[in-house]
């Protein structure tokens, strides 16, 4: 059996307990716009993964603003100003401080996330997790897929050799894509079926990768 030798995780629903949080950021961010905000959470809980640049494309096109970069820009700066401490503090996923003390003392591990890169990077600091990491990845810049390549060219490794932990439906499309194996974290998003490990917690995750290393 191939051997992991690296792992990269998702960060919301797998590291910390934060997708709560930020759709009750979205809700708190769409009420400023009244005509709009039920299309817009619906639009949110139906791409629940997807990166939030998306999100505020949508919505700029209901404001009829399609592509304004400026309106953009706002969203972004206002919704990371909006949502960013409250990741920073809530709870982290059952068996997450464990699993990244553990592990990262012989293992790279990565992130790769929907989050902004350096949203994300301030998260990880203030959670006091950086020095876990090899590398985190935030989109943008990084989509997961190329992020994934990323880690596999930094660490001259082949698709096998690499575990992704993720909660959604769409990480399991970009680490099954690669050849990734996959492990999923239950935190209440569904897999719509597809051929995933799902364990509780990052406890039981760390059983099962006690056993691939």
């Amino acid at each position: 059996m191939t051997r992991i030798r690296a792992v990269i995780l998702d960060f919301d629903g797998v590291i910390a307990e934060s997708n709560q949080v930020k759709d009750d950021a979205f809700a708190e961010f769409f009420s400023r716009f009244p005509n709009q905000q039920k299309a817009l959470l619906a639009h949110h809980e139906a791409h629940h993964a997807r990166p939030r640049r998306e999100k505020f494309e949508y919505a700029a096109g209901l404001l009829g603003r399609p592509g304004d970069q400026a309106l953009l820009a706002e969203m972004g700066a206002q919704f990371s100003a909006l949502v960013s401490s409250r990741v920073i503090a809530c709870p982290p996923v059952p068996g997450a401080p464990e699993f990244l003390r553990d592990f990262s003392a012989y293992l790279p591990l990565y992130i790769s996330s929907v989050t902004p890169q350096e949203e994300l990077e301030i998260i990880v600091e203030g959670r006091g997790l950086a020095g876990y990491f090899a590398a985190v990845f935030g989109n943008p810049p990084l989509p997961k897929p190329q992020a994934i390549a990323q880690v596999l060219e930094r660490e001259q490794l082949r698709p096998a050799e690499v575990a992704f932990v993720g909660d959604s439906l769409s990480d399991y499309q970009a680490a099954s894509g690669a050849g990734l194996v996959f492990w999923g974290r239950d935190s209440g998003q569904s897999f719509a079926g597809a051929p995933v490990e799902v364990f509780a917690d990052l406890h039981a995750i760390a059983a099962r990768l006690r056993g691939a290393i």
